[in-house]
């Protein structure tokens, strides 16, 4: 039943894509909304989701939030193999992993930089 549930709580385009490049690493919402051009209030939302639903929890730093896969979520192999196939069979996670990629080129050290920060330091 567990299964279910998870494949209930992704169901929505948005919160696959979330999922799907949470499986690469932690990520902020402002990473999050740089990869894949949603809006902030829709990751947030998304988000509150899928952490309801526990295939996401976060990690505070400072005043940021850095959301990851639980897990117990990760536990689910089949689902697990399956979303990550999608990662390379649908076009619009394809285009948000290549986008994932370039922002992991722009980390300083371990520490990604969102634009708004960035854009203050100019």
């Amino acid at each position: 039943m567990k299964s279910i549930n998870y494949l209930k709580s992704i169901s929505n385009n948005s919160k696959l894509r979330l999922v799907s490049l949470l499986f690469e690493n932690e990520l902020c919402v402002c990473e999050l909304e740089e990869i894949t051009h949603i809006s902030q209030v829709n990751i947030s939302k998304n988000l509150i989701s899928l952490k309801t639903a526990r295939i996401v929890n976060v990690r505070r730093d400072k005043q940021r939030g850095f959301y990851f896969l639980t897990d117990d979520f990760l536990s689910n192999k089949y689902l697990i193999e399956h979303i990550k196939e999608l990662k390379f069979s649908e076009e619009i996670l394809k285009q948000d992993y290549e986008e994932f990629l370039k922002h992991e080129e722009i980390k300083n050290g371990n520490i990604y930089i969102c634009n708004a920060y960035r854009n203050e330091d100019s």
